[in-house]
């Protein structure tokens, strides 16, 4: 399966790309080399061929370059003009080939290394989101309570003197609760903390302080 640049793109129909331009280059080596006896011009169609090889299957695209290579060094030797150009063309297709699979090898590598990058970054948003939920709601409701019995005991200076002693007493017991709120609370960092670990170290030293 194709995981290149051309991702969007059926991989059958890739190949059937490769196998039509690898049909028309083989003809146009076999019909205007061998039978017309000329190597100048159509060479450049290959290059369309090896570089749509090399963007959608990386250095595998070498193989079509070295069938190239070897087409042509055959119809050179039977029509008698294997020269060093037939050489430097041979070079040119390999070395056209190595550079555009490199690119686009490293290109690609680049793209799936942002993508996870950024899926990363997704997930701590994701786990810190439902650390403030799951805060909300076991923290919301003692709070709330706690606000109503303090309420409860100021209204006990309107109008009247309280009894200092009992108000002591409320005012013992809320603090209580309270020291009970900050002992969940602090549980609960530890235990989301040590069930999350996608929440960044920075947040998880803060947490658990």
């Amino acid at each position: 399966m194709n995981k290149t640049g051309g991702k969007n793109m059926d991989p059958v129909r890739q190949i059937w790309i490769l196998v039509i331009l690898g049909i028309v280059c083989i003809g146009l080596e076999v019909g205007v080399h061998f039978f017309l006896h000329t190597a100048i011009g159509y060479t450049h169609i290959f290059y369309i061929l090896l570089i749509l090889a090399a963007v959608w299957y990386y250095k595998k695209a070498l193989w079509v370059a070295f069938a190239l290579v070897a087409a042509t060094f055959i119809t050179s030797l039977v029509v008698g003009d294997f020269n060093w150009a037939t050489l430097l063309r041979a070079v040119m297709f390999l070395l056209v080939t190595y550079i555009v699979a490199w690119i686009s090898e490293e290109r690609d590598r680049g793209r799936l290394e942002i993508l996870a990058q950024k899926e990363a970054i997704e997930k701590e948003h994701y786990a810190l989101v439902g650390y403030l939920s799951e805060i909300t709601l076991r923290i919301k409701q003692p709070i709330k309570i706690l606000r109503d019995n303090i309420l409860a005991i100021r209204m006990e200076f309107d109008g009247k003197i309280p009894d200092i002693e009992m108000v002591k007493m409320e005012l013992s017991t809320q603090l209580a609760h309270a020291e009970q709120i900050l002992q969940n609370f602090q549980e609960l960092n530890k235990e989301m903390v040590d069930e999350h670990s996608e929440i960044p170290n920075a947040y998880k030293e803060f947490l658990t302080r």
